[in-house]
């Protein structure tokens, strides 16, 4: 029983000690480091393709996975550990200080008063409280200890708890996060089911049944925005000119010098053939319901196209083998609106450039417009039609919410700890040979917070104050 004992004290000092929580952090950013470094979530068959180095170690420590491993979620739990013992062992410090005697103070300031002792510190005591909003922590001794401003030592303690609190929710998300990708084609309503292998959390089943609702694509908008290019002179001396700035840089505005400025995706929630919620999304601006959030993340534009009497479906931004004609590129499709540089908009008349593919060279072709056409050898190509689709991310984290109020939590503390006030004031009424003295001893926290004022602040309401 003794053993036990000894050995939960040891325990129990070492989580509280400040040098574990070095030597924890320490440990967790060699994991950072190696996280920076082998691309996270990525597959090991494709690492290897791509000529990937430390081969062995990668697979043998899961290095493309390393913040699910064990080796880093067992010194992040020691830190959740150490910092929630720490936080209980400095309120418990908090509390036995708020009751113990006052500790040996020495004067950082002497007033000598015209005033007995008793009227002197009637007078200080009825100054402070009163007019100067400060609260006696202890009395009964020599010193009397005042207070103002939010306690330095509280606010170490809600830190300290704050953190503790983002491990509470780093952990919740770690056992029930789920997310992965979606492709929302127009009109169709689809399951949150994800397109892509779901990054889950260790405690959500892989045959885990989706929400009860569904998405439905109303509608994919895209605008652009003109972007002139740099006409950059291929002469030398032009060149030589521009840099001695004896000629200025020239753009030119072709017809294809279009920018993605934003994509929106206009949304529906359904469930059971009833719309639940509308929204219209756009980067940074997502979607959320019932725990789900719903980023925009990219989309896909398929093309519909004929070449003679046969239909062909080609991928935008993708190559396809097209009989009698070869290999061919497509550009981005471009459709939506367009805002120039004048201020006025255009709806643009989609169109797609077209590249032909053979031995190594890139052949232009042009432009293929909607229900337009354009000469291929002696094949005629012709855009029939198009689809857009939106690609969506999303997320479920349960444990978002917790790490918002952590992360209030101590944002606001640290902000106090560093621009708010803080004092403790000890003073002590001495009579000395028919001269009555004020001892004045004060700490101060904070960048606002300023003793000297205080103590100016305190001498001139006193009474009989010498000189």
């Amino acid at each position: 029983m003794a053993g036990s004992n000894r050995f939960l004290s040891l325990l129990y000092r070492k989580l509280s000690s400040l040098r574990t929580s070095v030597y924890v952090l320490g440990v967790l950013c060699i994991f950072y480091v190696i996280g920076t470094i082998f691309p996270q979530g990525g597959d090991i068959n494709e690492y290897e393709k791509a000529g990937g180095r430390f081969l062995e170690a990668v697979r043998l420590f899961n290095l493309l996975d390393v913040f699910n491993t064990p080796w880093f979620l067992v010194p992040a739990f020691v830190l959740f550990l150490n910092v929630s013992v720490c936080t209980y062992d400095r309120f418990l410090r908090i509390r036995a200080r708020r009751g113990a005697a006052p500790a040996a103070y020495s004067p950082d300031c002497t007033v000598h008063l015209a005033l007995t002792r008793a009227e002197a510190e009637e007078e200080v005591s009825r100054i402070l409280t009163r007019k100067m909003r400060f609260k006696v922590l202890r009395t009964g001794t020599d010193w009397t200890v005042m207070e103002k401003g939010l306690s330095y030592r509280w606010l170490t303690w809600l830190y300290h708890a704050g953190i503790a609190i983002s491990f509470v929710g780093f952990f919740i998300s770690g056992l029930f996060v789920r997310e992965g990708i979606i492709t929302l084609r127009p009109g169709e309503e689809v399951e949150i089911v994800s397109t892509m292998p779901e990054n889950r959390g260790w405690l959500v089943p892989s045959d885990h049944s989706p929400p009860g609702f569904k998405l439905v694509l109303d509608e994919f908008i895209t605008e652009y925005t003109e972007s002139p290019r740099l006409d950059y002179p291929k002469d030398k001396r032009s060149r030589v000119a521009i840099a001695l700035g004896w000629k200025d840089l020239s753009y030119r505005l072709d017809e294809d010098s279009f920018f993605p400025k934003d994509w929106f995706s206009r949304l529906r929630v359904v469930r059971d053939g009833s719309t639940l919620y509308e929204k219209k999304i756009e980067v940074n601006d997502p979607l959320r319901f019932e725990g789900y959030t719903f980023y925009q993340l990219a989309y896909e534009q398929r093309l519909k196209l004929r070449v003679g009497e046969r239909l062909v479906e080609a991928e935008a931004g993708k190559k396809v083998d097209i009989p009698s004609i070869g290999t061919l590129r497509f550009g981005p499709l471009r459709t939506g609106t367009l805002f120039r540089l004048d201020g006025t908009t255009d709806k643009i008349t989609p169109f797609v450039t077209v590249k032909r593919l053979s031995g190594g060279k890139t052949e232009e072709l042009g432009r293929l417009v909607l229900n337009g056409h354009i000469r291929v050898g002696k094949s005629k190509l012709s855009l029939v039609d198009f689809e857009e689709s939106s690609v969506l991310s999303y997320r479920y984290d349960p444990g978002v919410p917790i790490l918002w109020v952590a992360g209030s939590i101590v944002f606001a503390v640290m902000t106090l700890r560093c621009f708010g006030r803080w004092y403790e004031l000890a003073y002590r009424v001495e009579e000395r040979d028919g001269t009555t003295s004020l001892l004045i001893s004060i700490r101060s926290k904070g960048l606002g917070a300023d003793p000297a004022r205080v103590i100016r602040r305190l001498s001139h309401h006193l009474p009989g104050v010498r000189s």
